[in-house]
């Protein structure tokens, strides 16, 4: 079953609401406790008036995570200029970096990872962030064809995604380690796959 689309302001504002609240109860209870009383409670809103617009968790934790997708790309879209003046590894650093400030104001995000695959975002919007890494990496390096960006950008980012689960999962005091392991990971294949090791010529 669809969700209904706002076709108001003030019907947008509610679904807005609604997805705040959904986002702090999965965030507190975990995916599966989280229930529909409990995000309708939250965002002080009719059970009836959460259904309406989403008609199941499966429904608001797929927005939720959609609504995700968008804002990650928008704060990576910058990079597709600064990387033109950076080198590896500090184009590594900057995402990592990113995806911390990202999980870090985003709490929900791991316990949304553990949601059904069926919750994903959207095929074309999942697309869209495999062709945004691709263009930071073409930035970085215009030399490479473009479907080896998007080959290895699709990796980075689900690079990028382990971190996002394992950094929310990990106490405090033992994030800043895993974030400097990542950007080693993450280093390390950029640099080998983006500028490999010339050939040595052979002889005869």
């Amino acid at each position: 079953m669809q969700r209904k689309v706002p076709r108001q302001q003030r019907g947008e504002r509610r679904v807005a609401e609604l997805l705040e609240a959904a986002e702090a109860v999965i965030a507190q209870m975990g995916y599966e406790a989280a229930t529909m009383s409990a995000i309708a409670g939250r965002a002080r809103a009719a059970i009836g008036s959460l259904y309406q617009f989403f008609p199941s968790k499966a429904c608001i934790t797929q927005a939720l995570r959609t609504e995700y997708a968008k804002q990650f790309d928008n704060l990576y879209a910058p990079l597709a200029t600064q990387a033109r003046t950076l080198n590896c590894q500090a184009l590594v650093s900057h995402l990592i970096d990113l995806t911390v400030r990202f999980v870090d104001t985003h709490p929900a995000l791991p316990a949304l990872l553990d949601a059904p695959q069926s919750t994903r975002a959207p095929a074309a919007m999942r697309a869209v962030l495999r062709q945004r890494f691709a263009e930071v990496l073409l930035a970085q390096n215009p030399r490479m064809s473009k479907p080896k960006a998007l080959l290895l950008g699709t990796v980075a980012l689900h690079i990028v995604k382990a971190l996002n689960q394992l950094y929310g999962e990990l106490p405090p005091r033992e994030r800043r380690k895993m974030i400097q392991e990542f950007k080693m990971v993450l280093l390390s294949y950029l640099s080998a796959r983006m500028n490999p090791p010339a050939r040595r010529r052979v002889h005869p």
